[in-house]
């Protein structure tokens, strides 16, 4: 294994997930981990997959990509400080 495997993002498919847990179930996600520390969320596409975008960037996390991939959206957040 390489360096590219050292640094993977995390993956955490929340596709399944309808609001409001979604937002929670991410949010949750975050609060185990380190501030600076990076994660890829995977939200069905939709209205409210862009809303725990939001919430998330509301919240100080940092969103580095927004991704339509299909039916999902993937967003690549930064764990606040």
């Amino acid at each position: 294994m390489g360096a590219a495997a050292d640094t993977a993002v995390p993956q955490v498919d929340l596709s399944t997930y309808g609001c409001p847990l979604h937002y929670v179930k991410a949010r949750q996600a975050l609060s185990r981990m380190a501030a600076g520390e990076r994660v890829v969320f995977l939200f069905a596409a939709g209205e409210s997959a862009e809303q725990v975008r939001d919430g998330l960037a509301a919240d100080g996390h940092r969103v580095l990509s927004v991704e339509a991939v299909g039916d999902t959206l993937r967003v690549e957040v930064v764990k606040a400080e």
